[in-house]
């Protein structure tokens, strides 16, 4: 990233003596909205550092992410807040990420290591019984989540993948489908960097994605009509280079 900007593994970006932060902004007419946005950053010399852009297809909604470089600025980050959720277009504006003592907390990234954390008191707890109740969440947390995404008209690998986008853009993991055949119902998918298991990196001698587990189980129950079972079969936790997991019919 510009400015010596990088991002560590706590959520945690080291601005150095600049300032930065991070806004996600709901709006709608999303090509008017920008042009409105970038006119206001334009008018207090605010650079964008970097951003993305994300639209439900056939809505006028959708929600840009951008970091700003506030470096020298008089404006503040609440100040700005403030302008761009006067503008019309612009439905909401939220702070992703602020600057403390010259770090960037980014607030989606932290949650997931506070996560990290609390799966690894579950498992030095509850060893196997732990194993189970992140599974059972993993699988019940998701059932909703494939309601929605059918109310929306996906249905089989498009329903899967918009489920893993999304995950992969709150920042739980990156994903890649390796395998995918509908008709002997075999699916191979491989997650880099699984927040589920990051925090026991090469700490322990078997995998650690139980609710991964339990969250695949359920999306292709769910999808194909039929009882899946998943198999996670490398991971990070005993020192793979990422989680892969291996779905078939029982």
């Amino acid at each position: 990233m510009p400015y010596g900007f990088s991002v560590k593994d706590l959520g945690v970006a080291r601005a150095g003596k600049r300032s930065v932060s991070q806004l996600v902004i709901k709006c709608k007419d999303v090509i008017s909205a920008l042009a409105e946005i970038a006119s206001k950053m334009a008018k207090h010399d605010i650079n964008i550092l970097s951003g993305s852009i994300i639209t439900e297809p056939d809505e006028e909604i959708g929600v840009v992410t951008m970091f700003l470089d506030l470096t020298g600025l008089s404006i503040t980050v609440d100040q700005i807040v403030k302008e761009l959720r006067a503008l019309d277009r612009v439905l909401d504006v939220r702070v992703a990420a602020r600057e403390f003592s010259g770090a960037i907390v980014n607030m989606g990234t932290y949650v997931t290591t506070y996560l990290s954390r609390m799966f690894n008191w579950l498992d030095e707890a509850f060893g196997t019984g732990g194993h189970a109740i992140l599974f059972n969440m993993g699988e019940h947390a998701v059932r909703p989540i494939v309601k929605e995404l059918k109310e929306r008209g996906l249905r089989g690998r498009e329903l899967i993948e918009a489920f893993l986008v999304t995950n992969t853009i709150i920042g739980f993991y990156r994903y890649e489908i390796v395998e995918y055949d509908e008709e002997k119902l075999k699916f191979v998918i491989r997650l880099y960097e699984n927040f589920e298991c990051k925090f026991f990196m090469g700490k322990k001698d078997k995998p650690m994605g139980h609710m991964t587990r339990g969250a695949l189980t359920a999306i292709f129950n769910e999808v194909y009509g039929k009882v899946f079972e998943v198999r996670e079969v490398k991971c990070i936790a005993k020192g793979d280079e990422y989680c892969e997991f291996i779905i078939s019919p029982r």
